[in-house]
């Protein structure tokens, strides 16, 4: 939830409407109540939630991978990294952080120990 701010309305999401694809640009149209169904999971928290109107819905395509952890791959010198649970657009500062120190000081295996939740 990103609330209101500089004239624009109040930003629900979830990761609950999930379509499985190879192409992220396949069937991107929201259906009806779609907009409505997202924001109504808000409630409770958020009292009265059905008085805020959807005046848009908006798609978005994410990465999942099958346990939703992040990941990384080495192939030769390169260091592949993924955000796969959907929330790599929230952390995405934290985990560049953490990809530079690793690349850094070489510990790869602490990274992919920290991406998958692993430690702290």
């Amino acid at each position: 939830v990103i609330p209101p701010s500089g004239g624009a309305g109040m930003k629900f999401g979830s990761g609950l409407h999930r379509v499985p694809t190879s192409d992220a640009d396949w069937n991107r149209q929201p259906v009806a109540g779609e907009g409505e169904a997202i924001r109504n999971l808000f409630s409770p928290p958020i009292a009265r939630i059905a008085e805020y109107r959807v005046t848009e819905v908006v798609t978005c395509a994410y990465t999942f991978t099958s346990n939703e952890k992040f990941m990384a791959h080495e192939k030769g010198k390169c260091l592949v990294v993924s955000a796969c649970s959907g929330h790599g657009y929230k952390f995405g500062a934290a985990v560049g952080r953490r990809v530079a120190a690793a690349v850094g000081d070489g510990d790869i295996a602490g990274l992919k120990a920290w991406l998958r939740a692993e430690v702290a």
